[in-house]
């Protein structure tokens, strides 16, 4: 009992330091990466792993609490708009916990990319209301460029710790 306490405690603190460390990279270095507007996310690929690895419960919970630190120093654009955004990617991607060994791996990352997809068409839509009433291709162009961005950097990530075994983590 109180060794599976020690090691949930130890686990929990594991995960704060992949967070501040996570929440360094979008506070300092987004800036120096930034193209044009686009910016990568590195907040919502945390809590996309978190969530694949620990459930919905608890990537709604550190997506709503990131999302708020990232409000409160100013990393998100609208306040509220990080927290609503990164909370539903982290339900979403609760889904994903442990169905990789479940479904084909194409429909896997069909619905993880998905998932990015859908986090930043929100993030667009608020940022970018006006081009999307006025213009859908250049809105789309936007979007897809964000997107695109981002998701290199998921991609590099995929050759260090893969989804498919963030999936199939142990939960303790």
């Amino acid at each position: 009992m109180f060794l599976s306490l020690e090691l949930m405690v130890m686990n929990n603190i594991q995960i704060l330091f992949v967070v501040f460390i996570f929440f360094l990279f979008q506070l300092l270095l987004v800036d120096l990466l930034s193209l044009n507007l686009v910016r990568p996310d590195f907040l919502v690929i945390l809590i996309l792993y978190l969530s694949m690895s620990k459930g919905r419960l608890y990537g709604m919970a550190i997506g709503f609490g990131v999302g708020i630190l990232s409000n409160l120093f100013g990393v998100g654009s609208y306040f509220g708009l990080e927290p609503f955004s990164l909370t539903i990617v982290g339900y979403l991607g609760g889904y994903l916990n442990g169905i990789y060994e479940k479904v084909l791996p194409h429909v896997f990352h069909f619905f993880w990319i998905s998932i990015i997809l859908f986090h930043f068409f929100i993030i667009c839509y608020f940022r970018f209301q006006n081009i999307y009433i006025s213009n859908a291709i250049e809105f789309s162009l936007i979007w897809f460029n964000t997107t695109s961005y981002t998701m290199l950097f998921i991609i590099s990530m995929q050759f260090i710790y893969p989804f498919k075994e963030a999936s199939s983590a142990e939960i303790s």
